[in-house]
């Protein structure tokens, strides 16, 4: 979900929007190096952040983060001393290892991450040598940039029909089964929007291209239907639904090279759990802190951060007796999903308009998602206060 935090958290952002907070949803792509996860958020607000200075001046930073988000708000209070936080709510923190974080990790996740990114293979016989195919990563790949040429309204590019015809022509050539005693044919006929299935390594054959004059006629021949579906919102979720699927091949090549003994490969996050605590306890800087949990979240570990930040915030007071830190803690209903379920803002208030304040959340089920905002309003207002 923190592909995209503007769709995923649409809500609980344009409520906090609403009451005159300058909102900066910074999306990253899912990793087991959190590290250098957080390198990418901060690449991506400090490119902002110029703008954002000019625009309104010189503003406090607070981090909101959900889960995965939350942890990578305390890395960057604890390790990137460059970009100060003035506060951080932290919504559901979990520091637990994949093993715990991800249920069935070793057993299931891992192996099926392994076989997903691995090259399909056909054994030649006749050749004695065996031909790698493109893996269901490559396919998915492809599949994906495609799928976004769509939203987009565009024939794919020729580049990308060209990429797309070699995972096609290594598929094809993978699998084919010999018959013992006949060679296999060096061309196979295709359908007519394929040339040729070459059966060189170096997937030679002639390329795909769509002339100008149909890209064009296509082009007109789309405009309507796209801009009608823009004004309606429907393609920008199916555009932003494509952007949060393309993780998805990076994740799974990361796994598999760390459980295939890659040097490069995760087999758990970094830093360890056990790092984060470490660094979170001597090096934790932010002033103010809300943990926010959810009664019904497995896997959520409130106590624990907390623990952790007020041995913080004791070796913070003895270093710097004049400091003021707070540390708050609250526990809503819920679970780990909390700040997720909820319709956009205007759709929740044209049905509380409608239903009333509590009929509507009920029957939309964003009650607390919005408690959650409500929560987060009041702990900003003393923010901005103190």
């Amino acid at each position: 979900v923190g592909k995209a935090p503007q769709i995923t958290y649409r809500y609980l952002l344009e409520k906090l929007a609403d009451e005159g907070f300058l909102i900066v949803a910074t999306p990253y792509d899912l990793s087991f190096d959190h590290l250098s996860t957080c390198d990418e958020v901060l690449t991506k607000f400090e490119d902002l952040a110029p703008t954002l200075a000019r625009q309104y001046g010189a503003l406090p930073v607070v981090g909101i983060g959900h889960s995965c988000g939350a942890l990578l708000h305390l890395l960057i209070t604890c390790l990137f001393p460059d970009t100060p936080r003035a506060a951080n709510a932290l919504l559901s923190f979990n520091n637990k290892p994949v093993s715990e974080a991800v249920p069935f990790f070793e057993e299931f996740f891992a192996p099926v991450f392994t076989s997903i990114a691995a090259p399909s293979i056909s054994d030649k016989h006749d050749a004695g040598v065996k031909a790698d195919g493109p893996s269901s990563n490559d396919s998915l790949v492809v599949g994906l940039k495609l799928a976004m040429a769509a939203t987009q309204g565009q024939l794919p590019s020729d580049e990308l029909l060209q990429e797309a015809q070699r995972v096609f022509l290594r598929g094809a050539r993978s699998s084919m089964i010999p018959i013992p005693g006949l060679p296999l044919p060096n061309n196979i006929p295709t359908p007519p929007f394929f040339p040729f299935l070459g059966t060189s390594n170096d997937d030679s054959g002639p390329r795909l291209k769509i002339p100008k004059e149909i890209r064009e006629a296509y082009a007109q021949w789309a405009a309507p239907s796209v801009s009608q579906l823009k004004e309606a919102g429907v393609l920008p979720l199916i555009h932003e639904t494509i952007i949060s699927l393309e993780q998805i091949p990076k994740l799974v090549d990361e796994v598999s090279r760390g459980f295939n003994g890659v040097a490069d490969g995760a087999r758990d996050f970094n830093p360890t759990p056990s790092l984060v605590r470490s660094a979170a306890g001597k090096a934790y800087r932010a002033r103010r802190t809300l943990i926010l949990g959810y009664k019904d979240d497995p896997i959520d570990e409130s106590d624990e951060v907390e623990e952790v930040l007020r041995e913080a915030l004791s070796i913070t007071r003895m270093r710097r007796p004049m400091v003021e830190i707070d540390v708050q803690r609250k526990t809503l209903s819920g679970g780990h999903e909390a700040p997720l379920i909820a319709p956009p803002l205007d759709v929740a208030e044209r049905a509380e308009d409608l239903l009333g304040v509590d009929s509507s959340r009920e029957v939309l089920r964003y009650s607390e998602a919005a408690q959650t905002a409500d929560d987060l309003l009041r702990w900003l207002d003393e923010v901005c206060k103190a």
